[in-house]
């Protein structure tokens, strides 16, 4: 055992790595970040979400409920990231004809949307970085939504944009004696009225210690309640994500990570 142990602290690269939020996306847990991997990085993954992870609508099918999101995201160049997200919803099944059938309601719509980051100021030893960056700026089409504002029955429209928001990031990172601090501040708007909780000024602090470069521990606030985490990664591909959200509700997931060029 103690040698698993040793091999894992020993795994992989020391170079900084960056949290995937639940939209794939380089960050915190919650939070966005002016963080941005190398040019050619690719991610794929899955997060178990709880219930108070998600908005306040859309996701409250007979009560608010836990899901699952699953995301591609890659890094085309060193200053842009886009993603694309699913993030699984209840419902009763529908017909061709759109007629909602009955049945128990089951995790059986998806609510799909784009993510984009762009960085036009790398962090230097003198200023942090600065990142713009929006997730589902414009939604997605879908048939498994009937798409009317006031639709209790059927989630899933993919116009509905519940994940909606648009932010401005700055990070700065700090070598405390081979121990990497990095403070990380933004502002986050988001479309939807029901998610004005997290609008505002949020942000947070990672610490990375020097005995083990791939391990970053997380705290942030994101406008509402204050999350607490981690991301592991191993064997230089797989990245191990866990958070207590407001430090009760768990959140977590698995990442696939490796470089195209």
């Amino acid at each position: 055992m103690l040698m698993i142990l040793s091999f894992l602290f020993l795994a992989g690269s020391i170079k900084q790595i960056h949290a995937q939020q639940y939209t794939g996306m380089s960050g915190l847990i919650h939070v966005p970040s002016a963080d941005m991997d190398k040019a050619g990085e690719i991610r794929i993954g899955a997060h178990f979400l709880n219930k108070n992870f998600t908005p306040d609508r859309g996701f409250n099918y007979g009560g608010k409920y836990n899901t699952l999101s699953h995301y591609l995201s890659i890094t085309p160049f060193s200053w842009m990231e886009i993603g694309y997200t699913c993030t699984l919803q209840k419902g009763k099944a529908i017909n061709i004809d759109g007629q909602v059938l009955e049945g128990v309601p089951r995790l059986r719509f998806k609510d799909r949307y784009f993510s984009i980051k762009i960085q036009p100021l790398k962090e230097n030893k003198w200023w942090p970085g600065i990142a713009i960056g929006s997730n589902d700026p414009y939604g997605t089409s879908s048939r498994t939504g009937t798409g009317k504002e006031n639709d209790k029955t059927v989630n899933g429209d993919g116009l509905s944009q519940y994940f909606c928001n648009f932010y401005i990031a700055a990070t700065k990172h700090f070598s405390l004696q081979n121990q990497v601090v990095g403070i990380h501040l933004a502002y986050r708007k988001w479309k939807r009225n029901y998610n004005s909780k997290w609008n505002g000024p949020v942000g947070g602090i990672t610490f990375q210690p020097s005995f083990q470069k791939n391990l970053r521990l997380i705290a942030e606030y994101t406008g509402n309640e204050v999350n607490v985490g981690f991301d592991w990664k191993l064997w230089k591909h797989l990245l191990l994500q866990s958070s207590l959200q407001d430090g009760r509700y768990f959140t977590g997931g698995i990442c696939f990570c490796m470089n195209l060029l």
